[in-house]
Order: C-alpha cells, then sequence, then structure tokens
C-alpha cells in the first residue's frame, strides 16, 4: 500500500510539474544544524531497528542534519521542492548506534488566490545506515490540507494523511516490515504581529506488520508554544504525549501484548547572532513507559548547537 501511495505521488507531482509553466527563476537552500545532544537514538518513527536487542537508553553524541533544496515556482502560486537530507548521528559510548539517514524528497504547493486554502502533496525515500551496515528503508507519501480562517495566517487548521512503509530485508530481520497510515489534525493561533503561536495537534497512527508483536496502534497529542522576545531572540515550550498498543505479546514468557505510554517536554531558546548563524540550546525530560523491561527508559534531555543557513 505503501510503495503504491509512493508511485502515486511521484507521478502526481511530476504531472503537476510537467503541466505547469515555470513562472520565474529558482532559488537554492542550503541548512546545516549540528549540536551535542543527549536524546533517544530509538525515535518512535525508527524504533523498530532495537529488535536487534540492543538496551533502549538516552544516549549522548554529535547530530547533524544537512539539508540541500531547490525552490522553484511555477505558474499562479504552485510551488516545486526538490530536497535532499543527510542525517549524521555519533554517539560517544554506544557506536553500533552511530547512524546515517539519507533522504531524498519532492514537494509541490499550491495556494488559492485568495490565501485560504493551500495543498501540499510530498514524496520521499528515505535509506537508514547504522554502524556501517544497512538497517532500513522507507517509502514515504503525504498529502496536507491547509486552510487559512479569512485567508489570515492567525488561525489556521492543518489536515494531513501519511502512508510510509519500513523494509528491513537488507538487515536481514525477520516480521519487521511494516506499513504506516498517520492521521493528523493541527490547529494553530497565531498573534497579529507574529511574535507568539500556539500549535495544538492530534495524530491517530496504524502500523500492520509482517509479525503481530510490531504491528500497533498509536494515538498521539502535542501542544507547542513558540515566543518571539525580540527579532533575534525564539523561545519555544513543547509537550508530547504518545499512547502505543502492540496487537501481540513481544516474546513467549510475556503474557500481554506489548504497550507504551511516551512523554516528552523540551523548553528551547535561539538566538540570532547573524543573518546565518542562530545558536539555540534546549532541557527536557522523556519517559518511555513500557511493559516490556528492555523498552522502559527515559531520563534528562538536553541540546546545545548552531544552525547555519549559507
Amino acid at each position: 500500500m505503501a510503495r503504491t501511495a509512493f508511485t502515486f505521488t511521484i507521478a502526481a507531482l511530476a504531472a503537476a510539474g510537467s503541466g505547469a509553466a515555470l513562472a520565474n527563476e529558482g532559488r537554492f537552500e542550503l541548512r546545516s544544524e549540528t549540536m551535542i545532544a543527549r536524546s533517544d537514538p530509538f525515535a518512535p518513527d525508527d524504533e523498530l531497528i532495537a529488535g536487534l536487542g540492543a538496551p533502549f537508553d538516552l544516549e549522548t553524541g554529535l547530530d547533524s542534519n544537512n539539508w540541500a533544496r531547490w525552490v522553484q515556482p511555477l505558474e499562479g502560486r504552485q510551488v516545486l521542492r526538490f530536497e535532499q537530507q543527510v542525517r549524521v548521528r555519533t554517539y560517544f559510548d554506544r557506536d553500533e548506534l552511530n547512524s546515517v539517514l539519507l533522504t531524498p524528497r519532492v514537494q509541490y504547493w499550491s495556494t488559492t488566490q485568495d490565501d485560504r486554502f493551500q495543498f501540499r502533496l510530498s514524496g520521499a525515500y528515505s535509506f537508514l545506515n547504522r554502524d556501517g551496515d544497512a538497517q532500513w528503508s522507507r517509502p514515504e507519501a503525504e498529502a496536507q490540507l491547509r486552510y487559512r480562517h479569512g485567508g489570515r495566517r492567525q488561525l489556521e487548521t492543518v489536515a494531513r494523511v501519511r502512508v510510509n512503509a519500513y523494509d528491513f530485508e537488507d538487515a536481514g530481520l525477520q516480521g519487521l516490515d511494516s506499513t504506516r497510515v498517520r492521521y493528523g489534525l493541527e490547529q494553530f493561533f497565531r498573534s497579529e504581529d507574529g511574535a507568539l503561536q500556539l500549535r495544538l495537534s492530534v495524530f491517530f497512527e496504524d502500523a500492520e506488520a509482517d509479525d503481530d508483536r510490531y504491528s500497533f496502534d498509536e494515538v498521539r497529542a502535542g501542544a507547542e508554544v513558540a515566543w518571539r522576545p525580540d527579532d533575534k531572540t525564539l523561545v519555544v515550550a513543547g509537550l508530547d504525549v504518545r499512547d502505543r498498543d502492540y496487537d501481540a505479546p513481544f516474546a513467549p514468557l510475556i503474557a500481554s501484548p506489548r504497550a507504551d505510554q511516551r512523554f516528552i517536554a523540551e523548553l528551547r531558546v535561539e538566538r540570532e547572532f547573524s543573518e546565518r548563524i542562530t545558536g539555540f540550546a534546549a532541557a527536557g525530560h522523556l519517559d518511555n513507559d513500557s511493559n516490556v523491561a528492555l523498552r522502559d527508559y527515559g531520563g534528562e534531555t538536553f541540546k546545545i548547537g548552531v544552525r547555519i543557513d549559507f
């Protein structure tokens, strides 16, 4: 299903590009965000690699996320974006968790003349290499419909549907291949001057894996407040709560299906040092509660780094 959706998305993006004349010259963008962070190597979207048996815990290391992007305006109020993302994560005490993530991505945006509606369609294909070995590949397609009440940014509602598939064949892992469908609704409230923004979100995700013990349903809710006390400073406070229930016990000796509850809170401060350089620091707390002892972990998190727009 996910591969079909991804193929359809790429075909639709190609049709959108070929059917709309280029209106303006495109522009190239390059961004690099590098930090030292104590974080979770097993993010909910890719944690299945821990089926290898590596213990779950927070780890400290270097995280470098980089994007090269070409933005091409089309006829009317349409835009094509071609992007290559490269993320490198290395850990001070867990070399076996070092990873490289490569994600080519293409996006199509179209906005109505009155600014009330914007439609976004995207397709991506990700590859994760961990400690020198291929772990998984993931085709992904997403559609968004964004509605600005009265055509103004102050009140914006976003509906999303995302489909992806994890393929672990290169890693030789059994039962982990899965297709996931996620539905989401977000509500943005922004002040007139743009200095304050509140985002509320709710998501539901259904994952169907080859082995039922890796299939799950997840409900996720989040809230984030972003405030600009001045032109060069941004303060962001966020909460994220997830409840995930698996379809079958994780191991024969465990009677009940695996169930995880995940809580993340973070406070982040960014300071613009120049037009192209921004420094940031964040502190937070993560709890991943689970009835499977190996998956029960948590603690304090932090980030400190710099973002450069070339």
